[in-house]
């Protein structure tokens, strides 16, 4: 990681997020920006179906290059607006749906497991 950021700063490579300022859907914040040379991070806001009128069903985000980043706290309970930071090109693609994705991947093993359970009881 640190070889990678210090490329870039050799090479005078800028660093490129996926950006939407405004409240976006996921799926199409896809505008890409070249940050500035103060700004290194990828920064992501993730905001709760509820946040949104009218209630769309779809996870909204924004997004944004930004020289100051504090990633949330992934176990902090009653969390509306989690914030995930990263530091490479482009990184901040899926950030709501890989966070999404924790809370999934249990649900998908223990329905594996039960359905291996009862297949060998037929």
């Amino acid at each position: 990681m640190f070889s990678i950021l210090l490329f870039s700063l050799l090479t005078g490579h800028s660093l490129q997020c996926y950006t939407c300022k405004e409240l976006t859907p996921v799926q199409e914040c896809l505008k890409i920006e070249n940050c500035t040379e103060k700004e290194t991070i990828c920064k992501t806001t993730i905001y709760s179906l509820e946040d949104v009128y009218p209630h769309t069903g779809v996870s909204t985000v924004t997004k944004m290059c930004s020289s100051v980043c504090e990633p949330s706290d992934v176990d902090g309970i009653g969390m509306t607006h989690p914030v995930t930071c990263c530091f490479s090109d482009l990184c901040n693609v899926d950030d709501a749906a890989s966070t999404l994705g924790v809370s999934i991947v249990p649900v998908g093993i223990l329905t594996s497991s039960l359905g291996a359970f009862f297949w060998t009881r037929l």
